[in-house]
């Protein structure tokens, strides 16, 4: 049989190309997925940019100059073939502080494999590192956060069939808490008050102080004594009036030995019995929370289904307004079931106040007494329109080395207005707000507050502009290339 050593040669050709064409095709992927695994290199798709984290957390891991370890004890493959969509989110997020990072090593660690691995951090830790562990480290300073996985979603119980299910995911949010808390050149303590109220908020409070990487500490004030180290105490709506030896601890706190720099949020609530001794202190700070509860006679400005006792009130740009961001600086507070708060003076001696914020002009105060002369009357009360105050702050000072330095008290007319239904949503600023007030008055620089994140509406939906291109794309473009690849190939045989 004759040779055809034209056609031979031209298979040859051709074989060899194929392999290496399969070669390049390989060799790229693996240079692709390693580029992947630090660079963000994936497009998230979803409306609300589900698996990214924020601008403000890039900006922060951007900036971080230490070297920061993350290990988690849960194995990767765990991470890529679940099929839970929360366990995935997670596991983009935590890939991307390493994308926007140099400073930050991400290490996946399966302790049944590799037992020994999280020993060198225990010297550091006094509590238990096991499997589903987060360590966020901090190798120049040595300091540590261990979380466990679950701390990254919310849950909640179905108590029907008693199972507990993932509702959103708070990732960002506690990766970034545990980053600024051991990144943070000057961490700040908040002391939480262990008191008897009616409030149903402490939790998230507690939360969100926590997510702005506060080391946030419990404290009954009955048993155990108030650390004078902390920076912030939080008195959240007490039922009952405190004794004058706690008013006293309270005050010394504030006092701080005449060197002051300290700082309190108190918290009013509508179910608070009569609290003489609490009003004389924040007396004598120029603050008087009053009686009745705040509304709105505009009903532009009345919260939906509220009966008028939830209504928005809009910021004024202040120096406590900084920690927002510009986008969302217009968006409202909202305030419900809200107890007036009174500015008793502007400046005496060395305390002067500041409104934080009010109603709009159309704001009214409706007191028992005036729901009471309606029941018995039948005439409805008239009422005064004015701004009310519904969140004041106080200012005690003093000069140490010709350096004024400052107390701070900020109340609340309101433990609802920081009642996680409110502060999870982006389109109120009662979290965002609250958190720029804490950090200026306690001189926490780097602040971050973030919302967590639903997924259980989470599609990818086309523009009608990106569904006409991505119909040219694979309509035309794609079968055009196609067909002159093809076309080129046939030529070039034909000729040959």
């Amino acid at each position: 049989m004759k040779i055809n050593k034209k056609k031979l040669k031209y298979g040859s050709v051709a074989a060899v190309i194929t392999v290496a064409v399969i070669a390049a095709v390989i060799l790229l992927n693996v240079i692709v997925a390693a580029f992947a695994d630090r660079y963000n290199m994936s497009f998230d798709l979803t409306p609300g940019g589900d698996f990214e984290i924020s601008q403000e957390t890039k900006d922060y891991v951007s900036s971080i100059t230490e070297n920061v370890e993350i290990c988690t004890t849960v194995d990767e493959l765990v991470f890529q073939t679940t099929e839970s969509k929360y366990f995935r989110q997670a596991y983009e997020v935590l890939k991307k502080y390493t994308q926007n990072s140099d400073k930050i090593s991400l290490n996946f660690v399966d302790m049944t494999v590799n037992p020994t691995y999280v020993e060198k951090y225990k010297q550091y830790y006094s509590g238990s590192i096991t499997e589903n562990s987060i360590i966020i480290f901090n190798a120049d300073t040595k300091r540590i956060k261990v979380i466990s996985v679950n701390e990254l979603f919310n849950t909640e119980i179905n108590y029907y069939t008693m199972s507990q299910s993932i509702v959103s995911s708070k990732a960002e949010q506690v990766l970034t808490s545990a980053l600024m808390y051991i990144t943070d050149p000057n961490p700040k303590t908040a002391v939480y008050l262990d008191v008897l109220t009616q409030s149903a908020n402490g939790s998230n409070i507690k939360t969100l102080l926590d997510s702005n990487g506060f080391d946030v500490v419990t404290v009954d004030p009955l048993t155990e004594e108030i650390p004078m180290d902390a920076d912030l105490m939080v008195i959240n709506a007490p039922l009952n009036d405190f004794s004058q030896d706690l008013v006293d601890k309270i005050y010394a706190f504030m006092e701080n030995e005449g060197n002051y720099g300290k700082n309190m949020i108190y918290l009013a609530g509508v179910s608070q019995n009569s609290t003489p001794n609490i009003d004389a202190f924040l007396a004598e700070w120029g603050i008087k929370v009053g009686n009745g509860i705040v509304s709105e006679n505009n009903e532009q400005n009345i919260l939906s289904g509220s009966g008028g006792y939830a209504f928005a009130s809009y910021l004024k740009s202040n120096d406590y307004t900084g920690g927002i961001p510009s986008e969302t600086l217009s968006n409202p507070v909202a305030a419900y079931n809200v107890r007036p708060v009174e500015r008793l003076f502007d400046v005496q001696g060395n305390v002067y106040t500041t409104s934080l914020l009010d109603t709009s002009e159309t704001g009214v105060v409706i007191t028992t007494e005036m729901m009471q002369e309606y029941i018995e009357s039948g005439v409805a009360p008239t009422f005064e329109e004015q701004p009310v105050t519904i969140m004041a702050l106080a200012n005690k000072y003093t000069f140490i080395d010709n350096v004024q330095v400052l107390s701070n008290i900020v109340v609340f007319g309101s433990d609802e207005m920081l009642n996680s239904g409110l502060t999870s949503q982006t389109y109120f600023n009662n979290g965002d707000y609250f958190m720029s007030i804490v950090n200026k008055i306690s001189g926490k620089e780097n602040g971050i507050y973030i919302v967590a994140k639903d997924l259980s509406g989470t599609t990818y939906q086309a523009t009608n502009a990106q569904v006409s291109t991505l119909r040219v794309v694979f309509m035309f473009v794609i079968p055009a290339i196609v067909a002159a690849i093809g076309i080129t190939v046939w030529l070039r045989r034909r000729n040959k």
